[in-house]
């Protein structure tokens, strides 16, 4: 598979970041949360999703979990509800967007709306915080998380 613009400036925001990539996901290793961060593209079109993922590692230990494995799941596009029409055209090919331009602005958005979301989910006492919060809220949580998160 030949890379995109959406593919390339996203790769270039994750690596930018401190995350490594493994088997097409990115993966950043804290001492307590390990975050999987993934571009999906959709099966029906030129359309892509950024998917993220919490694995906490009080709950069991494991080199770069699968993100459909993780304790909490969620979507870029559900943690900033308002700008999900913005990110949902920066992230479709179909939507025709000069290609720097996309990237351009693609990566603004990533650094505006991912960057800070990448914070918020560094270890178990950011996610008890207000912003980290956000992201528990707006996650599919698996029960031995929640539990740990209320901890």
């Amino acid at each position: 598979m030949t890379s995109n613009v959406i593919q390339a400036t996203f790769d270039g925001f994750m690596k930018g970041a401190g995350f490594s990539k493994r088997s097409g996901s990115w993966y950043r290793i804290t001492d307590e949360v390990i975050t999987v961060v993934e571009l999906q593209k959709s099966q029906y079109g030129l359309q892509y999703y950024v998917n993220l993922a919490l694995w906490l590692r009080p709950l069991g230990e494991v080199k770069t979990p699968k993100e459909q494995a993780c304790h909490l799941r969620t979507r870029l596009s559900r943690l900033d509800g308002s700008e999900e029409g913005r990110l949902s055209s920066l992230l479709d090919l179909d939507v025709p967007t000069p290609e720097r331009e996309r990237a351009e602005n693609l990566l603004a958005f990533l650094t505006t709306h991912l960057a800070p979301v990448l914070e918020a989910v560094v270890s178990l006492n950011s996610l008890r915080h207000e912003a980290g919060q956000k992201v528990v809220a707006a996650s599919l949580v698996m029960g031995p998380a929640r539990e740990l998160l209320t901890a």
